[in-house]
């Protein structure tokens, strides 16, 4: 039995919807865009055009939609399991690659985790004005921590730190707990690509400095985003009245 310590106020229901400006957040406090979202704007996709370039856009999109629905349903099976469910009869229904990669991620995250402070549960930061969800917080190997479990073939060195550091400065400004230790665990379908298991400091600021500046371009495009519609308006009433002179000499 795994041990749960309730250490903040939990909130497991909230609207969250996928907007033309992303996945945003409803908080009582707020609409906030998702950590994911905000790090999206830096991400370089080029890897990801060539890819679906080569193999085309439909089967791009269905290979896509498997990756996420099992890294889904992985991440269920573990939250299920560390909140002490029973999750061996549903599964064994699975395809094998679920079942050994929700085994695997099991297995490793048994290996240090001592204490669940909590699972999947909505945190917000309001001095930045962001959202998400952190796969586990806790104690790990004797140390508060945050623990993000990941499904993907390759892992995105340059964002994960930046992604870790942002959750923990919003669990940090959500509660008034003091994240120690941050670690990521992945565990790729590809049986010839490692599983692996990394760890960040804490204290490089840079990390935070780095999501700031994401921050900041979210901002901007929300900002230029505004104006374009106002542009986009201002064009539209004048070929209006446009139109309307035109009618009107023809006449």
């Amino acid at each position: 039995m795994w041990t749960h310590n309730k250490k903040y106020d939990y909130t497991y229901d909230m609207r969250v919807d996928t907007l033309s400006s992303g996945r945003t957040y409803f908080t009582p406090d707020g609409d906030y865009p998702s950590i994911t979202t905000i790090l999206g704007k830096t991400a370089n996709n080029v890897w990801l055009q060539a890819w679906k370039d080569k193999v085309g856009e439909e089967e791009a999109a269905r290979i896509s939609k498997e990756a996420t629905d099992r890294g889904t349903l992985i991440h269920e099976y573990a939250e299920r399991h560390f909140n002490n469910e029973d999750i061996i009869n549903d599964l064994v229904q699975e395809s094998s690659d679920v079942i050994q990669m929700t085994r695997d991620l099991v297995k490793i995250t048994e290996s240090g985790v001592e204490e669940i402070w909590g699972q999947e549960q909505v945190l917000w930061s309001n001095k930045y004005k962001y959202a998400g969800r952190c796969d586990m917080v806790g104690i790990w190997k004797g140390i508060p921590s945050i623990i993000d479990f990941k499904t993907s073939k390759t892992i995105e060195y340059a964002n994960y730190p930046v992604q870790l550091f942002a959750y923990k400065k919003m669990v940090e400004d959500s509660t008034n707990l003091k994240i120690e230790f941050l670690g990521l665990l992945n565990i790729p379908k590809d049986k010839e690509a490692p599983i692996s298991f990394m760890s960040f400091n804490v204290d490089d600021q840079d990390y935070l400095e780095a999501f700031k500046l994401c921050l900041k371009l979210k901002e901007f495009e929300k900002q230029h985003s505004v104006k374009l519609k106002e542009w986009k308006q201002k064009l539209k009433t004048k070929k209006g009245e446009s139109d309307a002179v035109s009618k009107s000499t023809v006449q």
